[in-house]
């Protein structure tokens, strides 16, 4: 037993569970056969050798910190290339340190230590196609070597490789860690760059609540109650059932049983889980092109409560000659695609503004202005409602009517001041209940 200087590499099939369950035994042994023989070669011809194995992944170890780093490169493109029957989406971490090495045969050696700690947490952390670091020494000297396709064609420079991550705790090591993405795909704008963490720690001791998101399907849903439940499978892959509010649909798109869904778990009445920020699949939505590529391939960016956004990879087939430009508004129908795109932006139609004003004002409402709508539904048991604005549904609230005692019902004209609601909706604030027009006979 010895202490070292390495630099280790964790390597984990992202959604490995997942994988399992869609192949089976047989199918998964095979696929991870196939990517442990290639990730073993590539290592090799770096200096490196595999050192652990995962039921998911591998721990290779090398003598050079750049050397582990462009390996995870190039295991990363060949990944792109090779012909295997499931698409593999890989997350590393890299770490580099002492590190205690304890035979175990005459051929095999193990290691111990907080850099293998490291590297195995920063692998837990990263996303598909993501290359997490921490090294100690960073920004890198320039004595450091890394190259990737997309850099050479770019001509990046080796410090434009490392984007500084938020910093993080990770338990059982006292010092806070900062750690770094390899950037080694084509784009900036990329969704798997610009989210390369899995679960972010904005300060060091900020144990904030983590966001994951699920996608699961529409078990119930009461219209006329305006609430129902979803069913989905947590990270622990355990069956669960999640209360939902129609409040709390993007958009307040129509939303039925067996519809599927994105959506967070936060918090709601007495600290009991409910589902936010629902994304419906399928509906059709407003939002702004934030970049596009060569290939026509871009993104359609959705901004909904306290200013977050939803990022939508939009396909080169639905950008044919690159007719959509960056900062363009645009309409499109939500989809899912595969891990490595996520959301999907589908029958992508520019939305540029209207020139008339009847067009324009059919489109959204002013905050701040005032408005007349017509309600549609109001459930006086629970102090609430709905109301129809040109395009945009209103939510109506019992504590906002001018006259409590006076509650609205369906058909009635209702005036208001429009506020902004959760997730892009409107809420009706100061509301008065205009009279009704008797007709002369």
């Amino acid at each position: 037993m010895k202490t070292v200087g390495k630099t280790f590499l964790c390597m984990r099939i992202f959604h490995a569970e997942a994988i399992k369950k869609r192949l089976g035994s047989q199918q998964w042994a095979e696929l991870f056969s196939n990517f442990h023989t290639l990730a073993t070669e590539l290592s090799a011809q770096y200096g490196g050798m595999i050192v652990k194995l995962y039921g998911d992944g591998l721990l290779a170890a090398f003598n050079a910190v750049d050397q582990g780093v462009q390996a995870a490169v190039v295991i990363q493109e060949s990944l792109q290339e090779h012909p295997f029957t499931q698409p593999l989406s890989l997350a590393m971490g890299i770490a580099s340190g002492q590190a205690i090495a304890i035979p175990i045969s005459s051929s095999h050696v193990d290691y111990f230590g907080t850099c293998v700690e490291i590297a195995e947490e920063l692998g837990q952390k990263a996303r598909g196609h993501a290359i997490l670091m921490n090294h100690p020494v960073f920004p890198p000297n320039d004595n450091i070597e890394i190259h990737s396709k997309a850099g050479e064609a770019n001509q990046r420079h080796v410090r434009d490789y490392f984007v500084e991550q938020p910093i993080f705790r990770m338990s059982g090591y006292n010092k806070p860690l900062t750690c770094y993405s390899v950037f080694w795909q084509n784009e900036p704008a990329h969704y798997l760059t610009q989210n390369p963490i899995e679960e972010y720690r904005p300060h060091p001791l900020a144990e904030t609540h983590s966001e994951r998101t699920y996608f699961g399907r529409v078990s119930a849903f009461k219209k006329e109650r305006g609430f129902g439940f979803i069913q989905y499978y947590s990270e622990d892959d355990i069956y669960k059932e999640v209360y939902f509010h129609m409040t709390y649909v993007i958009a307040q798109v129509p939303i039925a049983e067996h519809d599927h869904v994105q959506f967070v778990v936060r918090p709601g009445k007495e600290e009991r889980p409910q589902a936010c920020s629902i994304l419906v699949m399928g509906s059709r939505l407003r939002g702004v092109v934030e970049s596009v590529q060569p290939d026509g391939a871009g993104y359609i960016v959705l901004t909904i409560h306290d200013n977050d956004i939803i990022r939508f990879f939009m396909l080169p087939r639905e950008n044919r000659d690159n007719r959509f430009q960056t900062n363009e508004p645009v309409y499109f129908t939500v989809g899912s695609g595969s891990d490595i795109e996520g959301l999907v932006a589908l029958e992508v139609e520019s939305a540029a503004e209207p020139e008339t004003q009847a067009d324009t004002d059919a489109l959204g409402l002013p905050i701040g202005s005032t408005q007349q709508a017509i309600v549609n539904v109001y459930f006086s048991d629970k102090g609430y409602g709905f109301a129809k604005c040109r395009r945009n549904n209103i939510y109506v609230h019992v504590s906002e009517l001018s006259d409590p005692k006076h509650e609205p019902a369906p058909g009635d004209m209702i005036e208001f001041r429009v506020s902004p609601g959760r997730d892009s909706t409107y809420r009706a604030n100061d509301i008065r209940i205009l009279p009704k027009h008797t007709p002369a006979f």
